[in-house]
């Protein structure tokens, strides 16, 4: 044990566990990917026979009821400890899914957040999205180029508190310059409404979207287990 362990003594933020960055029990709320897709109502739209499709496929690993304390202090300041703990989850989880998602190069691309977040290095989506394409890259069966790559500018404006319309309002999400044709899956920590997915597939027009990967999502614990019970396709 370290001198600043002795000062700042390690906690999981889902349990209050000392010693610990994570949990086993809070970890494991972390599980296999859920398609939540249909509960995303941004992602939402209707086809000339009058039944809905969703944009892509968004699969959370978890109910934000299970992880808000975790995520929260993810985010609330840098720290490799969770990075590392959460990060291992997260890429265990996704493993998976290589086979279905990817063809010879996938782009695995977070959302943009506020300047701020970046500064401060709490860009949690970025550190996801590194994860993800481990994860994804060690269960690939075929040989695979994955990269974890930023598009996205800084975003301004704030999600926390805004009305959907006001989510509707915010100013549109800016790409940096790339090749055309990227086959690409999005990154995020939490998936509420969709609005940020939508508007990043927007911004992505001359690329394909594959479907995007949520640590979680804001949908009831019982709703969510409900889901991860059933058989899931990936494709």
């Amino acid at each position: 044990m370290s001198l600043l362990d002795v000062i700042f003594p390690i906690q999981c933020p889902g349990c209050g566990q000392w010693d610990t960055p994570l949990c086993d029990a809070c970890g494991e709320n972390i599980g296999p990917p859920v398609d939540v897709s249909a509960s995303l109502p941004h992602l939402s739209r209707v086809q000339s026979d009058g039944t809905e499709i969703s944009l892509f496929p968004v699969w959370a690993l978890s109910s934000y009821e299970d992880t808000k304390e975790i995520i929260r202090a993810w985010k609330d300041q840098p720290s490799d400890a969770l990075d590392a703990a959460i990060g291992t989850r997260v890429a265990r989880a996704v493993a998976g899914t290589a086979d279905t998602l990817a063809s010879r190069t996938l782009d695995v691309v977070p959302v943009p957040s506020r300047p701020a977040r970046y500064r401060r290095d709490t860009y949690i989506a970025g550190t996801i999205a590194d994860s993800v394409a481990r994860g994804i890259a060690a269960g690939a069966a075929a040989p695979l180029t994955v990269r974890s790559r930023d598009l996205f500018m800084p975003r301004r404006g704030r999600q926390r508190g805004r009305s959907r319309r006001e989510r509707r309002q915010r100013d549109a999400v800016h790409t940096y310059p790339s090749p055309s044709g990227l086959s690409i899956l999005l990154v995020d920590d939490v998936a509420t409404t969709g609005a940020t997915l939508e508007a990043c597939w927007r911004a992505l027009a001359d690329h394909e979207v594959l479907g995007a990967v949520c640590v979680s999502a804001v949908i009831p614990s019982s709703e969510f287990a409900d889901l991860r019970s059933r058989p899931l396709n990936l494709e």
